[in-house]
């Protein structure tokens, strides 16, 4: 399982160093996509394979799940980790996440987040735990 966060930096050649915890629990082959540009997901192949067996589940021409599939598929990239650890992260993913420099990677128990240091730091400000958020949580069994 993946948890917790580290500042990390995406290169000259955008390529993103996996921290070496992560990289542990990460096979060589991961899938780089969004669902809105707003920050990356890098899912280990086999936990974004079964995922996307859910497209080929009726109805198939559902229009939301065209959306979705149209906006995972446009930011997204089948790659591999190199020797090093690094994964590159896609052209229009990185431009539209601002993903670039100083970056944070989060984990998210079966796959991976990377922000813009600002986005995020914006975001979390911006977006506290409510009351609300609690409740529903507990409501969940957090």
């Amino acid at each position: 399982m993946l948890f917790g966060s580290f500042p990390v930096t995406i290169d000259e050649k955008f390529r993103l160093k996996i921290p070496a915890k992560f990289r542990r629990e990460l096979p060589e082959a991961v899938y780089v996509t969004s669902d809105d540009g707003s920050c990356a997901h890098i899912y280990p192949m086999p936990v974004w394979e079964r995922f996307a067996q859910k497209f080929l589940e009726p109805p198939r021409m559902d229009p939301a799940k065209q959306k979705y599939q149209e906006i995972t598929s446009y930011y997204g990239l089948v790659t591999e980790m190199d020797p090093q650890g690094r994964v590159l992260i896609p052209h229009p993913l990185r431009e539209d996440a601002e993903l670039a420099g100083e970056v944070m990677v989060f984990g998210r128990q079966d796959h991976l987040v990377v922000w813009n240091n600002e986005r995020i730091r914006k975001r979390l400000k911006e977006s506290p735990l409510t009351n609300e958020d609690r409740e529903r949580l507990a409501q969940l069994g957090f």
